[in-house]
């Protein structure tokens, strides 16, 4: 009996599963550097009544952060990124256009809405008349690059899988009859 092959699957998962990792690290580590949530301590007045409350440095969930701790994190979840795209590179997989969209080709950093980036929507057609026209327009925050997407635009197919509309004509290859300089010939 011969052993049947089987689904070969993903060749190279291992790589792909380590730069989804590095993805989640990375916006894990930029979501922890801009959290707003902070924890908060009240202190009682010597009559009894309460304080305003001030924030305090939580050790382990690192809500509140100094901006040197700010820097740090942030800095890394650049490195972390930059990580992976060389492990990308290096073992020639492609990343989803999501995963690239969310990522600052520039300076590395993951792009969260409202936080480390700004997102308009334009159309530069007259009037704004025409909705395939829409571009989504990310500013980078850390390093003020533009980025251009169209959002309702089809995309275009491979090379390979597209259709092609005419075929190619021969240009070398065929032979044209000698036009005389007197003109046409006329019957007689």
């Amino acid at each position: 009996m011969v052993k049947q092959k089987g689904n070969a699957g993903i060749h190279n998962r291992h790589i792909y599963s380590r730069a989804s990792y590095l993805y989640q690290a990375a916006s894990y580590l930029a979501n922890c550097a801009y959290q707003t949530k902070k924890a908060t301590k009240t202190e009682d007045n010597y009559d009894g009544t309460r304080k305003d409350e001030k924030p305090v440095a939580a050790d382990g969930d690192g809500f509140t952060h100094s901006k040197q701790e700010r820097k740090a994190i942030i800095n890394l979840s650049h490195q972390v990124i930059s990580d992976m795209r060389s492990v990308s590179l290096k073992a020639q997989i492609r990343q989803s256009p999501t995963i690239k969209q969310t990522i600052c080709r520039y300076c590395d950093a993951v792009q969260i809405e409202g936080k480390t980036c700004q997102s308009t929507v334009e159309n530069r057609s007259k009037g704004g008349r025409k909705p395939w026209a829409d571009i989504l327009i990310t500013r980078c925050d850390t390093c003020g690059n533009v980025k251009r997407y169209p959002i309702s635009a089809p995309k275009q197919k491979r090379k390979s899988l597209r259709d092609p509309k005419t075929p190619k004509r021969e240009e070398s290859g065929a032979v044209s009859e000698p036009v005389s300089a007197s003109g046409p010939e006329l019957p007689t």
